[in-house]
């Protein structure tokens, strides 16, 4: 079974190709209901616009969709870089040339200096990785920390990007607990044989996730932080994290900021980023965390 994004881009390719694509038959061969081929059809026609006849349950492309026209430099920057990340143009690509080219276009306008995540090289861990966790498949990691290797039985849901780094999140079978792994210190995985049933509760913590600190069942808890005038700009621009909201603006162009988060550490790096042009309103024992972590780097110079 494939993931959504491939699954899509398949049956535009096949529309492309002039193929006529019944509901029924591409839910058997993707094995997924036929509710959910039709909602791969609607996103289809959200992002393409009506270019398809519908026959009862079958739909055929009347013209072929133009990726050109649909695809601007900034698209083409964030896809080229999903290329690179997974060493697709060395390896036997998903990316057809015609789009490679549109990339290679792109680059005459954009050029990432940094890259925005790591990079990850072991794809035999990563394949296993999608399986597991499309099929619902326990496994046991091999994972490497600075000492040793240890060895854990793991209940894989998804594998997240947070904070440059991607992680494989679920449950940790082992002590029956939510875990963060980073995907770049798996060494090795085994299939237990086992097969789990995903609870509610971690699909909900993991929609709402925005940072590898939160804690499942933790207490959420609302920060109030007040940026000054000189940087209210950039908050205003872009979400620190998801749960960010502006609650006031101010005369004098600051505003108050507001974050929901279960753990204190979530809001630890925007508060350093910033100082001291940002100050902490709410809650106090925020402040008192925030004092003994400053100390604490530092001292550490």
């Amino acid at each position: 079974m494939r993931n959504s994004l491939y699954r899509t881009i398949e049956i535009l390719k096949l529309l492309n190709e002039g193929k006529k694509l019944c509901v029924s038959r591409l839910a058997e061969e993707y094995e997924v209901s036929e509710r959910t081929i039709r909602r791969d059809f609607e996103v289809i026609r959200d992002i393409f616009g009506d270019f398809m006849s519908k026959e009862g349950e079958c739909y055929r492309a009347y013209e072929r969709v133009l990726l050109d026209s649909v695809l601007n430099a900034s698209d083409l920057m964030t896809l080229a870089n999903i290329v690179n990340l997974f060493d697709t143009t060395r390896k036997s690509s998903q990316i057809s040339d015609n789009t490679k080219a549109l990339i290679k276009r792109a680059e005459t306008v954009y050029d990432f200096k940094t890259r925005p995540f790591e990079k990850l090289t072991n794809f035999d861990i990563l394949s296993k990785l999608e399986h597991a966790i499309k099929f619902r498949k326990e496994i046991k990691i091999g994972y490497r920390t600075q000492e040793k290797i240890f060895y854990a039985k793991l209940q894989p849901y998804k594998i997240v990007f947070l904070n440059e780094n991607f992680y494989v999140v679920g449950l940790y079978a082992t002590k029956s607990r939510f875990e963060y792994r980073r995907v770049s210190m798996i060494v090795d995985i085994s299939y237990t044989g086992k097969s789990f049933n995903k609870e509610a509760s971690i699909v909900e913590f993991i929609e709402k996730l925005q940072s590898p600190w939160a804690n499942f069942k933790g207490d959420e808890v609302e920060v109030i932080l007040k940026a000054d005038k000189s940087i209210a700009r950039y908050f205003k621009r872009k979400k620190y994290l998801a749960s960010q909201r502006i609650l006031q603006e101010y005369e004098d162009g600051s505003i108050k900021l507001s974050y929901r988060v279960t753990n204190f550490r979530e809001v630890e790096d925007i508060v350093i980023k910033w100082l001291p042009k940002i100050e902490i309103l709410e809650p106090r024992n925020l402040k008192k965390m925030m004092k003994r972590s400053l100390r604490k780097k530092l001292g550490a110079l």
